[in-house]
């Protein structure tokens, strides 16, 4: 089953500074990782504040394809051809080969059918100094680790969700109203609100 199951991953990591360098009146300013390396390497020349490290929120989102539980498998006949022919030779003489459609049983097959589902961990934060941030190339080999590490010690932060969507070898894959949000953006829980 191995081949009817794939994965598609995202790691999502945003960064904000922690102790004196939040932005004026609480607000802070949305801009790319390389500007914030640079306001880090800017901040952290600043002898008048107090030390400070970058907050990275991590977060994996991926989907995968199982196989639903079914009372009893749908199935499909899958049509098989006979033919029977001859062709003749007589003395220089000949009749093509012609041939005759003879009806046989088709094979009867299970259907395979698998559910997709939505795979995530939220909200895995990693501390970094701005020599470490500097350092940042690829969010996935940040973020991989720290993830790996929070789901050993709690697998209980994977949330697991079906996503509407089914793949029938018999049909094809069809969709359903998702279940949830499929912006990609953590949905508020009962404990944030």
């Amino acid at each position: 089953m191995n081949l009817l199951k794939t994965f598609t991953t995202g790691i999502v990591a945003l960064g904000t500074f922690t102790g004196a360098a939040l932005a004026q009146d609480g607000m802070n300013e949305t801009m790319d990782l390389e500007a914030l390396k640079a306001k880090c390497q800017e901040l952290s020349s600043n002898q008048q504040l107090k030390p400070f490290s970058a907050i990275v929120t991590c977060r994996e989102v991926s989907t995968e394809w199982r196989e639903a539980e079914m009372d009893e498998p749908e199935t499909i006949e899958i049509s098989n051809a006979r033919e029977i022919g001859a062709s003749f030779r007589l003395k220089g003489f000949e009749v093509p080969y012609d041939g005759e459609v003879v009806a046989v049983e088709p094979t009867l097959a299970k259907c395979a059918v698998l559910e997709e589902y939505k795979l995530t961990i939220s909200a895995v934060d990693i501390e970094l100094s701005c020599e470490a941030l500097q350092e940042v190339q690829s969010l996935a080999q940040l973020c991989s680790p720290a993830i790996e590490d929070r789901l050993s010690e709690d697998p209980n932060v994977l949330r697991e969700e079906k996503t509407g969507r089914t793949f029938n070898s018999c049909v094809g894959l069809t969709s359903d109203t998702p279940t949830d949000d499929e912006s990609g953006e953590p949905e508020e829980t009962e404990e944030e609100s």
